[in-house]
């Protein structure tokens, strides 16, 4: 296996962590707000409406910024492996 095909595999193994971590914070997100949405008054015990929208905010942007630059990186991969095809 060439340093560069090395290089490659575990570039794309880190693009799937970050993709995976992203969807993993963002499910976290998404799990605060939906707490918050159903049962409210349980949540306001533990945090106020202002803490908890901030964090699921937080994480949901977050989640999201990890998710889209695991796939940049993903495509970028991609495009170096078709142009070596190419050549």
């Amino acid at each position: 296996m060439s340093l560069s095909t090395m290089r490659s595999a575990r570039i794309a193994q880190d693009a799937e962590a970050m993709h995976s971590s992203g969807y993993f914070v963002d499910a976290i997100g998404r799990l605060f707000q939906e707490l918050a949405s159903e049962a409210p008054d349980a949540v306001d015990r533990i945090l106020n409406g202002y803490t908890l929208g901030g964090i699921a905010a937080g994480l949901r942007i977050v989640g999201g910024e990890l998710m889209a630059r695991g796939d940049d990186l993903k495509g970028q991969l991609g495009e170096v492996a078709r142009k070596e095809d190419a050549a």
